[in-house]
């Protein structure tokens, strides 16, 4: 890689790119799906808000702090291409489990009260887990550490999979939206009154 050099602002402008592109076809998804031969039903209607809830919960999950600060942490990198590379893989990630969540979204707003079969989990509570595991590898690429926020997310998704076996397809919904908002309020707790952190990328 010696001679090798990278646009660090261009670069983390593409992967941005990409994953907005995602949470834009989740969008797309949803009204689709909301607008299908079912109709506007009072469960399909809360299925339809509870998706576009988390769909901005995954917006704010990635922009907060690390989101912003990618230009500068590849230009600061002791190795910028190698953490250039890195960051491709956690942004494929993290896309990769938007587009199974919204995959979920289809089954809990078409089948709201519906029997909820185990493999719907893995797209309804699966891809927020998959999004989480990668914010928090792309947080550890930044900032050389991984929050608690993340980590609590994930424990929670865990934890409540088996109870969702035996709720509806809407509840489990419910349950993803849930954890990602928390997950959002105990970051926005844990950053109340520092100072704004420069990034510090491993590598």
């Amino acid at each position: 890689m010696v001679g090798r050099s990278i646009a660090g602002e261009h670069l983390a402008e593409r992967y941005q790119q990409f994953l907005l592109i995602a949470l834009g076809e989740s969008i797309l998804t949803i009204g689709f799906t909301l607008s299908g031969d079912a109709g506007f039903t009072r469960e399909r209607t809360i299925g339809f808000a509870l998706a576009m809830l988390t769909t901005v919960q995954f917006w704010r999950i990635y922009f907060f702090r690390a989101g912003h600060l990618l230009p500068l942490a590849i230009t600061s990198a002791r190795e910028p291409v190698r953490l250039g590379i890195a960051a491709s893989f956690t942004h494929l990630v993290m896309v990769a489990g938007i587009i199974l969540t919204g995959a979920g979204y289809e089954l809990f707003i078409d089948h709201p009260l519906g029997h909820t079969v185990p493999a719907w989990l893995f797209a309804i509570l699966g891809g927020p887990a998959l999004f989480l595991v990668g914010r928090a590898s792309f947080e550890f690429e930044v900032f050389s550490r991984i929050s608690r926020s993340w980590v609590a997310g994930l424990l929670a998704l865990g934890l409540l999979t088996p109870a969702m076996l035996f709720a509806p397809p809407l509840a489990a919904g419910g349950v993803a939206t849930a954890v990602l908002f928390g997950v959002v309020v105990l970051a926005e707790l844990r950053a109340h009154g520092e100072a704004p952190e420069k990034p510090t990328p491993p590598i």
